[in-house]
C-alpha cells in the first residue's frame, strides 16, 4: 500500500516530488471506503444510473458533492462562462422499424430492384422523399476538396476507402449531408452483406445530439446486384464506375435516376452530464493528468414481473467511480502538484462512449495540455495481488512509465498486451483517437479467465449488484496506483513530459 511502499517511490522516481511531500503520506484507500460509495451508487433506489433518469440525475450530484467535500474546484464551463461541476451531454437513442426504397429511371420507369436488396433508415420518426435524384459520389467528398451542391440529392457512395482516407463512413456521410445530401445509400461489395447487416441494422443505437444533427436524413445500404442495376439503368456499368472512383476519390457524377425512400424510426432524446472537477497544480502552463470514469449503466433491464428488474452496475462501474472519489480525496489533502489534475465522470459510455467522446469534443482543456489520462472502468473483479494490465501498451508512448511506477510500488505488471482485446471498449478509446496518451492500468484485467468469467455472467444483468462477495480489496489496491500515478505525472521533476 502507498504508506509502505512511498519511500521506495521515492528512492526509484521522484526523488525532488519525494523530499516535498514525504512529511504527508496519502494514507492507503480501503476497501471499506469504496464499498461505502458502492453502496450509495449501486442502490436500487438510484435505479441502474441510466442516462436522463432520476437514478442518473442522483448519481450526478453524488459525484460533484464528494468531490466538492474533498476540495475540488469545478472543473466545467457554466452556460454563462463560469464554473461548472456539469458539462452537458445531449444523446439521441433511435431504434429504425421500416425502410424503403423506389428506383427510376429519368422517363418514369421503375428499376426492379428487390427490397431485401437495400437497407435504410430515417432520422425523423417518419420520414418520406419523393422524386429525388440520385448522384455518385464515389468515395465520398475528398477531404479538405470544397463542397459540391448536392441540395435534395441522394449519394450512392461505395463502401470501401479510397487510398490514404482516415474517415468512417459515418464521418463521411455527414459531409455528404453539409453539402445538401438528403440521404446516403452505400454500395456494399457483395450481396450477402445485406443480409448479414439486417439482423443490427434495425436494433437500437445511440449518438450525441450534435452528430445526429449532422447526419443524412435517410442513410442505408444496396448490395451490388442492386448498385449493377441501377448503373446499367442510367447508361452506365458499376465496374467501371469503381474505376473512375479509385483514379478521382472525389468523383462526383449524376446518374439519370430518382427514388422514393420513405422509413420510420423510434426516437429518444436524451440530456445528461458528465461530472467534471479540478484539482489545480502550481504551474497552470505545466499541463494537465486527467482521471476519468464512467458513472452510467443500464437502468431498468428487465421487464415487469422479474424477480430484479436493475442492473444496479455495482462493478461496472460504481467501483471506477468510487475509486475517482477516494483518489481525489487523497489527492486534494496533499500538497498542491506542478500540473492540473481533472477527475471525469463520463455518461453515456454504455450506448458508445458517448460521454467520453462528448468531452474528447468540447474539452474544458485543450486536449494537447493533458500529458496522461488514466481510465477507471471494471475494477471490481479481482483480488488484491494481481499483476496491473496495461489496456493501450503500444499505442501511447506513457505506458512504460506506467509500468515503472507500479513496480516502484510493489505491483507485478503484465508482461503480454492481452488487454489491448478491450482499447475499443472503453472511455479511453475516445481520448486516444484525439492523440491524448491514455491507458488503462489495473489488476481486473490481468487474469482473462477471471475476466471471462464476469462478462459472460454478472455483466449487464441484475447480477452486479454489491454483496457481501463483493471483493474490493483488488480495486483498493488499483486505487492506490492511480494515487502514485497521479502524484508521478503531476510533478514536472519526475515527469517533464512527452520525449
Amino acid at each position: 500500500m502507498i504508506r509502505r511502499v512511498w519511500p521506495l517511490l521515492c528512492l526509484a522516481i521522484a526523488a525532488p516530488l519525494c523530499a516535498e511531500t514525504t512529511a504527508v503520506e496519502p494514507a492507503p484507500i480501503t476497501a471499506a471506503e469504496l464499498r461505502a460509495h458502492v453502496a450509495v451508487l449501486a442502490a436500487d433506489d438510484y435505479g441502474g444510473r441510466a442516462p436522463d433518469s432520476e437514478g442518473g440525475r442522483k448519481t450526478v450530484h453524488y459525484i460533484a458533492t464528494q468531490w466538492n467535500e474533498a476540495g475540488l474546484q469545478p472543473g466545467a464551463d457554466a452556460a454563462d462562462g463560469g464554473p461548472s461541476w456539469y458539462q452537458p451531454v445531449s444523446m439521441v437513442t433511435r431504434r429504425p422499424l421500416s425502410g424503403s426504397a423506389r428506383f427510376f429511371t429519368l422517363d418514369g420507369k421503375p428499376v426492379p430492384i428487390a427490397d431485401r436488396s437495400v437497407l435504410l433508415s430515417g432520422r425523423a420518426d417518419s420520414g418520406k422523399l419523393d422524386g429525388a435524384r440520385l448522384v455518385f459520389t464515389g468515395y465520398g467528398i475528398a477531404e479538405g476538396a470544397p463542397p459540391p451542391d448536392l441540395t435534395g440529392r441522394i449519394a450512392l457512395m461505395l463502401a470501401g476507402h479510397a487510398r490514404g482516407e482516415t474517415r468512417t463512413l459515418a464521418e463521411r456521410a455527414a459531409t455528404l449531408a453539409r453539402a445538401g445530401a438528403e440521404g446516403v445509400l452505400l454500395i456494399f461489395d457483395e450481396d450477402d452483406r445485406v443480409s448479414s447487416l439486417r439482423g443490427t441494422w434495425f436494433r437500437k443505437a445511440s449518438e450525441l445530439a450534435d452528430d445526429d444533427a449532422r447526419a443524412p436524413r435517410f442513410y442505408g445500404g444496396i448490395g451490388d446486384e442492386a448498385a449493377r442495376k441501377l448503373f446499367a439503368a442510367s447508361g452506365d456499368t458499376l465496374v467501371e464506375a469503381r474505376l473512375r472512383a479509385d483514379q478521382n476519390p472525389g468523383l462526383i457524377e449524376p446518374l439519370a435516376l430518382t427514388a422514393d425512400l420513405t422509413a420510420r424510426s423510434q426516437n429518444e432524446r436524451l440530456s445528461s452530464y458528465n461530472v467534471i472537477g479540478k484539482l489545480p497544480g502550481r504551474d497552470p502552463k505545466a499541463g494537465a493528468v486527467m482521471l476519468l470514469g464512467h458513472w452510467d449503466h443500464l437502468g431498468v433491464c428487465r421487464p415487469e414481473g422479474a424477480p430484479h428488474r436493475i442492473c444496479n452496475g455495482a462493478v461496472d462501474n460504481a467501483s471506477g467511480i468510487a475509486v475517482l472519489i477516494e483518489v481525489a480525496e487523497r489527492l486534494a489533502k496533499a500538497p498542491p502538484l506542478d500540473r492540473d489534475v481533472y477527475f471525469v465522470a463520463t455518461t453515456g459510455e454504455e450506448i458508445g462512449l458517448l460521454g467520453a467522446k462528448a468531452f474528447a469534443e468540447h474539452p474544458p482543456v485543450p486536449l494537447d495540455r493533458i500529458v496522461a489520462a488514466f481510465n477507471l472502468d471494471t475494477v471490481a473483479v479481482a483480488p488484491a495481488g494481481e499483476p496491473v494490465a496495461i489496456i493501450g501498451r503500444g499505442k501511447t508512448p506513457i505506458a512504460a512509465d506506467v509500468g515503472k511506477v507500479a513496480r516502484a510500488i510493489g505491483r507485478q505488471v503484465d508482461a503480454d498486451d492481452d488487454a489491448n482485446a478491450y482499447i475499443k471498449r472503453q472511455d479511453g478509446w475516445m481520448l486516444l483517437q484525439k492523440g491524448v496518451p491514455t491507458v488503462m492500468a489495473n489488476g481486473a484485467f490481468s487474469d482473462s479467465a477471471r475476466l471471462q468469467a464476469f462478462l459472460g455472467g454478472a455483466y449487464h444483468t441484475p447480477d452486479d449488484r454489491l454483496t457481501d462477495d463483493t471483493d474490493l480489496s483488488g480495486a483498493a489496491e488499483d486505487a492506490d496506483l492511480h494515487v502514485a500515478l497521479a502524484r508521478y505525472f503531476a510533478d514536472e521533476s519526475s515527469y517533464p513530459g512527452p520525449g
